[in-house]
This record gives structure tokens, C-alpha cells and sequence, in this order.
């Protein structure tokens, strides 16, 4: 069950980002403050941001160095435009990777940051997904109801219990942590508040009318807390997803798509003229496809999430304008020297160690040479049965063994084959 944290790969993630979400909370949430998790996801994109700052700065010089270094590639990419063999194509990533490890930079120094992302959302979305199990505050608000469905129902009844009314009420929100709960054989508090914290807030009321405890406007205030926290500007409640309905929850996912096309606009617009076949392509292809995508994850998930990837691209295109206005003012020959001298203190340092993309490339290039070794070799094998020339005693001889019938496939049949084979060669010969 995923009450309780988040376990396997992304748990270490849940957990720190439960930990940073918990602080942030506590923080707003004091006397008189503002007890709201939109609010909290905004200041957390903040930092999480702060802490990528240097390795976006890192990826950017990457991405304007190799932007450069462009006519360099491209030099070497009409080079061996029209030469499709292998050996030509190793030849050219090689020269390829030379001039990258010349600047001390690499054709992916710039996905680095991105891949990042995806276990942040994912953390993020399992920490959003179940609150409660990483803010102590909320889950003291859900512990009274989780509490009041036990002593109603008894113990042995209130899985059951709870099972039916999501069955009955079409609780589609909470349709995950159900399919886990079930599975349990034996519940607890903390599995009934893993559900609890799936349910919209009409649900919670409903659950509190058919209880019906005693001390019902003490939950219902418990209710109102909840409800309190998960609404966010113009009533969003960002425990649910926006869907494929109108709503203002649906201004999230398509904020999202903007600002995440106007920051890859303003990352790629002056490459984009220097850039040449597939990686051109690709970047075109990618300024569609992740708006798309921030539409797409914005729609489907609880819209705290779409508040994070939204926060997250607006403060992507700050950060890229404030870095293009730098190296746009900066002595960009001054940079490329010094990230020169650089790469080969680094080449120094490492004593003419191989990067890995060399060693990866020296040993294509030895399975080609071994393979054209091979081919030689068969071929020359081949060679002398070709140009063999059989005496007159021998001719008579394999013409009567031809006439003779061998089983098929027999070592006899394939003899005569072969010599039928050379025969052929030398009557087109003459």
C-alpha cells in the first residue's frame, strides 16, 4: 500500500519532497498564516528550482557552446553526406566526437536537466496523491473521520464498509488506493486515511451523513479544513484533475503548454537557423511534443501537479531569458578558449584515459576490421575451388559421378553441385 510513503526507486524522492512539502507547510500554516497546499507547491517549485540553477546554467553553456561548434559539425556532416557504408559512418562519429571532446562538451550535455525532471514529478505526484502520509497536520484532520468509520463499523467490518460506499458512490478518484486496500488482511487507520485522502469533499459529507456519529459537526469542521487547504485560486482543488470538462482547472495544463513552448522558443531560436537535418528535426519536433505533453500530464493528474510543471516552465523561461541576456553580452571567444583549456587539463588529468564514447567507438571500429578479416578470408577460400582446373582422367571421372543420383542434401549431391558450378565459370570463360 502506498499509505504510509511512497517504497521502491521513487521512495527516496516522495520521502525528501515529503519532508520539503511538510517544512513549507508548517512554515505558512502558523498562527494566522495560509494553510494552503497550492501555495505550498509553488514555493516548493521555487526551491527545487534554486537547487537545478546550477545544473541548468551547466546545460545551457553546454547547449550555446555546441551551437558554436555547429559549422564544425556540419563540415564534417557534408564530408560524409553521401557515404552510407559503415565504415564511413564510424569514421564520421569519430571526427564528431573529437571536436566535442576538443570544447569539452557532448551532443547530450543538454538532456540532462530534462531527464531530471521525471522522477521529480513522479515523487511529486505520489507525494500530492497522498498527502497526508507526509504532513502530520493533514493527517491529524482525516484521523477523526478514519477513526469515527472503525468505531461505527467495528474493525472487521470497515474494510468492507469502505469498499461498498466507493463501489456505491463511483469514488473514481480513489479507484487506485481501493484496488490496494482490498488486497489487505488486516486495516488499520492509516489504510482507511490512504482512501479518505482520494475523496472529493462531497464525498467526505456523504461518508460523514451515513456514519451518522455522534460529535458529526466535529468532522464536518474536519471536512472544511480539508477543503480549505485543497482549494486553490478560483475554487481549483488541486487533489483532483482538471479532466476533459470546462472548468478553471483546465487554464493549468494549457498555462503549462505556453509557457513550456515560449522557454523552448527562446532556448532554440537562434540554433534553430544553424541547426541542420535529423537534429534540426528533432528540436522542431520536441517545441511541439512537450507542450503537448504538459497538456496531457496537466489534464490526466491532480491538478497540484499541473501547478508544478505550470510554476516550473514559467520559471524556465525567466531563467533562460537571464542566461540568453549573459552569453548574448559575454565574449563567447573568451569562453570557448578557456573551455578549451579545460578539456584538456581534464584530458591531462585523466593520463590519455578514453572517454567512454572513444572506447565505445574503438571497439565498433575493431568488430568492423574483424569483420572485413572474415569476409577476406572466406573469400579467399573460395577463390582457389573457383579457379581450379581438373585434369582429363578427373573430367571423365566427375562426369560420371555427376550422372550418378545422390540423396539430397548428401555430401555427394553438394560435390555436384560445386563442380557443376565450375564448370559453368569455365565454358562462359572460353
Amino acid at each position: 500500500m502506498f499509505l504510509t510513503m511512497q517504497g521502491g526507486i521513487l521512495g527516496p524522492f516522495a520521502w525528501l519532497f515529503g519532508k520539503l512539502l511538510d517544512f513549507i507547510y508548517n512554515l505558512l500554516a502558523g498562527d494566522n498564516g495560509i494553510a494552503n497546499l497550492g501555495f505550498c507547491i509553488i514555493i516548493f517549485t521555487v526551491i527545487v528550482k534554486i537547487i537545478l540553477l546550477p545544473l541548468t546554467i551547466k546545460q545551457q553553456k553546454s547547449t550555446k557552446i555546441n551551437a558554436i561548434i555547429q559549422p564544425e559539425l556540419s563540415k564534417i556532416q557534408k564530408k560524409y553526406k553521401n557515404k552510407k557504408d559503415q565504415e564511413s559512418m564510424l569514421k564520421q562519429q569519430q571526427e564528431i566526437q573529437a571536436v566535442y571532446d576538443k570544447y569539452g562538451t557532448s551532443m547530450t550535455g543538454g538532456c540532462l536537466t530534462t531527464l531530471i525532471q521525471f522522477p521529480i514529478i513522479m515523487g511529486l505526484y505520489r507525494v500530492i496523491q497522498n498527502v497526508p502520509a507526509y504532513v502530520g497536520k493533514i493527517k491529524d484532520m482525516y484521523s477523526p473521520i478514519a477513526n469515527a468509520v472503525i468505531d461505527s463499523q467495528g474493525v472487521d467490518k470497515a474494510q468492507q464498509f469502505i469498499i461498498d460506499f466507493v463501489s456505491e458512490n463511483k469514488v473514481s478518484s480513489a479507484s487506485y488506493a481501493i484496488n490496494k486496500f482490498e488486497k489487505l488482511s488486516e486495516i488499520d487507520v492509516d489504510n482507511i486515511i490512504d482512501v479518505l485522502s482520494n475523496f472529493g469533499i462531497s464525498n467526505l459529507n456523504t461518508l460523514i451523513d451515513t456514519i451518522k456519529m455522534t460529535g458529526d459537526n466535529i468532522l464536518a469542521g474536519n471536512v472544511e479544513k480539508i477543503d480549505t487547504i485543497h482549494s486553490f485560486i478560483l475554487g481549483i482543488n488541486i487533489s483532483e484533475a482538471p479532466g476533459y470538462h470546462l472548468s478553471w482547472a483546465l487554464c493549468i495544463p494549457f498555462l503549462s503548454a505556453f509557457f513550456n513552448y515560449l522557454s523552448m522558443k527562446v532556448t532554440t531560436g537562434k540554433q534553430d537557423q544553424q541547426m541542420e537535418g535529423q537534429t534540426a528535426a528533432m528540436m522542431k519536433s520536441m517545441q511541439i511534443t512537450m507542450p503537448l505533453m504538459s497538456v496531457f500530464i496537466g489534464i490526466s493528474m491532480p491538478a497540484g501537479i499541473g501547478i508544478y510543471w505550470t510554476m516550473n516552465a514559467f520559471l524556465s523561461l525567466l531563467t533562460q531569458i537571464g542566461i540568453n541576456f549573459y552569453y548574448d553580452h559575454a565574449d563567447m571567444d573568451e569562453i570557448l578558449k578557456k573551455q578549451m583549456e579545460k578539456a584538456e587539463k581534464k584530458r591531462k588529468k585523466n593520463g590519455g584515459k578514453k572517454s567512454f564514447m572513444e572506447r565505445m567507438m574503438e571497439n565498433s571500429e575493431a568488430a568492423q576490421e574483424e569483420l572485413e578479416k572474415r569476409e577476406a578470408m572466406r573469400k579467399n577460400a573460395v577463390t582457389p575451388l573457383k579457379s581450379y582446373v581438373p585434369s582429363k582422367e578427373t573430367q571423365q571421372t566427375v562426369e560420371n559421378s555427376q550422372k550418378k543420383q545422390y540423396k539430397s542434401g548428401s555430401i555427394g549431391a553438394k560435390a555436384n553441385i560445386m563442380l557443376s558450378y565450375n564448370n559453368s565459370n569455365q565454358k562462359e570463360e572460353k
